[in-house]
């Protein structure tokens, strides 16, 4: 009696091996820009998701599935992107966790919504994609709400002919930003009895003539102060030209630019450079310690907002299935608190995150938090 019991035991260890063992893997995607000039935004949030999904593997995966990571590169263009997403459809990915842009989110939506896909981006920023009851999902809060911060950072420096530098290769991002900075600078300033004009000149990365034309520009209007709503590495170079030409106007960026390749290839053009972001690079909470830690090991740098916000991606993505499977994985992320590694945020009704805003100020070739 005692061999048949333990054969049996036996025949059902071996029967939940392989039953465990034949558990297929969860498909996730990524998309995002890994290669050329401005790729610093896409390898950071790759990183941060890749970094998330080994910690989950390290652990046993999601109900005993490990996640199988399928990462492409969107090359920031529209045709790339879409040929990917298609490639990650085919490959039955449960959820799509980017683009980090928004004029990449922009034509990647309505495939998302096509096919049922959640399109889960880290960084897209774009207010265009608010109040839609669609299969996007977001972790980084309209851009809008950035340029109220940006125009009350203008006003109390007293400036007096503010610039904004338009990005022509990210409109969805830039016209939008722009737009609302004018109006709140505007407004602020109206309060005060001015009347302070703001100036937008149009910057395209792609024209081998549109860095002199800002230029010229900029020789023209002479700002004292200038917002750049361009990527890391355009901002960088603009800022040591516009320096090297003389100029010493205030200089504002966006979270789009702010990343350790601005503070690098800036160098001592961007000092003094500042941001309002829902982010801050000294955040004391053991959570974040904790990542900066395992990133800086795994990658040999500090974390960025890219990196932040890509490890976040994957943990509402996560909690998602683990609560209720790979469908209906939308419904089972919105209206929800979540622990970030910043602390709280929710996600609304329409897969927009509601974050704390931080004001940043590059100090000493590092961002500093400040009042």
């Amino acid at each position: 009696m005692k061999g048949v019991c333990i054969r049996l035991l036996m025949v059902v260890l071996l029967g939940f091996f392989f039953v465990s063992c034949s558990l297929k893997p969860i498909k996730i995607g990524f998309i995002g820009g890994l290669s050329g000039f401005n790729s610093d935004l896409g390898i950071s949030g790759r990183n941060g998701v890749s970094l998330a999904i080994d910690a989950i593997n390290s652990q046993g995966g999601i109900r005993g599935r490990r996640i199988e990571l399928l990462v492409r590169d969107d090359k920031q263009d529209p045709k790339a992107a879409v040929s990917v997403f298609r490639e990650l459809a085919a490959e039955r990915v449960v959820a799509i966790i980017g683009p980090m842009t928004s004029s990449i989110a922009r034509e990647l939506i309505p495939l998302s919504n096509e096919s049922h896909i959640p399109l889960i981006s880290p960084s897209a920023s774009s207010p265009d994609f608010s109040g839609l009851d669609d299969m996007f999902i977001r972790l980084t809060t309209p851009n809008t709400n950035e340029a109220l911060g940006l125009a009350q950072e203008s006003y109390k420096r007293g400036a007096k002919k503010p610039c904004v530098v338009d990005d022509l290769s990210n409109q969805a991002f830039s016209q939008p930003l722009a737009r609302t900075y004018t109006a709140e600078f505007r407004r602020l300033s109206a309060d005060q009895g001015g009347d302070v004009p703001v100036v937008v000149l149009p910057y395209d990365p792609k024209d081998p003539l549109g860095t002199q034309t800002l230029l010229t520009g900029l020789e023209q209007y002479k700002p004292d102060l200038v917002l750049f709503t361009t990527n890391s590495m355009d901002t960088a170079i603009l800022a040591q030209l516009i320096r090297r030409s003389g100029f010493s106007m205030s200089f504002l960026g966006t979270g789009w630019s702010m990343s350790q390749s601005l503070i690098e290839n800036g160098g001592h053009a961007v000092e003094g450079m500042a941001f309002t972001v829902p982010f801050n690079p000294q955040f004391e909470a053991a959570t974040w310690k904790q990542f900066v830690q395992k990133y800086s090991q795994a990658f040999g740098k500090d974390p960025d907002f890219g990196a932040a916000q890509g490890w976040n991606a994957v943990l509402v993505l996560a909690k998602a299935i683990k609560e209720n499977g790979t469908k209906n994985i939308k419904e089972s992320i919105i209206n929800k608190q979540y622990d970030g590694l910043q602390g709280p945020f929710s996600i609304d009704p329409y897969g927009d995150p509601i974050i704390p805003f931080q004001r940043l100020e590059i100090r000493s070739g590092k961002l500093v938090a400040t009042p």
